[in-house]
């Protein structure tokens, strides 16, 4: 660069525009006008002396150079962020965004309560659920995502965790289907009862697919799935007036609306941790940490069916 002395909000401007690929969603990432974002960028190219990003059919691309400088320019914007923050967080005068990697089943179970809480103590921030992807541990390194709920294995360094609680699956049929008799007479569902129908199932983003095709493929077993969504609600919604059964989070199970019956699966499935993850660049920061603390106040008191 030919100047000595550079202005910081340059650099956040180049870190928005890169992790947001554009300049309208840099400006609403940074409550600034698209003007002020392109004459920063502007200036930013004048002083690199390259055009750091190019028109492309996905947004604005990166240059090779840009490429290059984000994760110096994340590193100096964490860094300043640390030396000038002060060293306590006040949830009820903070105006901050946090941005949570949340799958359906932490909407549904988490996240109402997280809300209740901000609604109460913290009015003025504002919380954006984000799918959980397989971009999302990037998108916690980019600071794109201040934290993530996560059902599958826990990732290693730098990525931090902390178990919320642990869950189980159990099963999940209309009180109208033809198995009901059975469970309402106070009868165990049979492994054979359970794959004589269809399944409504949640598509698995993690490796290695679903636990329950996984038990089952162990004793040579496999089920009919029939339908297949992305949301535990719709599996659940789903049962109502057909021969479907699901296999859900037993927390789920609590807050189900009504006409729907559970069951102990007839499989050996083992329970499984359900954590929150957020990267090393943010364990630190006394916004995330109070964010992270109410959401570890709000799972412990999550009652398991």
């Amino acid at each position: 660069m030919n100047e000595k002395r550079l202005d910081l909000n340059l650099l956040a401007v180049f870190d928005a525009v890169a992790a947001s690929g554009s300049v309208t969603g840099a400006a609403e990432r940074l409550s600034l006008s698209q003007p002020a974002v392109s004459h920063a960028l502007n200036r930013l190219r004048a002083l690199t002396g390259d055009p750091l990003f190019v028109r492309s059919r996905r947004g604005l691309a990166p240059t090779p150079r840009a490429e290059a400088m984000r994760a110096p320019v994340r590193d100096i914007l964490s860094a300043s962020a640390a030396v000038l923050s002060n060293a306590a967080f006040v949830p009820a005068d903070s105006e901050r965004r946090f941005r949570v990697g949340a799958s359906d089943y932490a909407s549904l179970t988490v996240i109402p309560a997280l809300a209740r809480t901000c609604r109460s103590s913290a009015l003025r921030i504002r919380l954006e659920m984000r799918p959980v992807e397989r971009t999302t541990l990037a998108e916690l390194e980019s600071g794109e995502l201040d934290c993530a709920f996560w059902g599958a294995d826990p990732p290693g360094p730098p990525w931090r965790t902390s178990r919320l609680f642990v869950e189980r699956l159990i099963g999940m049929i209309a009180e109208d289907h033809p198995l009901a008799g059975r469970l309402k007479a106070g009868n165990r569902m049979t492994l054979d009862d359970y794959l004589a129908y269809p399944h409504v199932s949640v598509s698995m983003r993690a490796p290695g697919g679903s636990p329950v095709d996984s038990a089952l493929a162990a004793l040579g077993r496999s089920r009919m799935v029939g339908v297949v969504t992305q949301s535990f609600a719709a599996n659940m919604e789903s049962l109502r007036r057909t021969d479907l059964i699901a296999s859900i989070p037993s927390r789920l199970a609590l807050d189900a609306p009504g006409g729907l019956l559970t069951f102990q699966l007839p499989l050996a499935l083992a329970d499984y941790d359900y954590t929150l993850v957020w990267h090393l660049r943010t364990d630190a920061d006394p916004a995330n940490e109070w964010l992270r603390r109410e959401i570890h106040r709000i799972s412990s008191g999550l009652a398991q069916a």
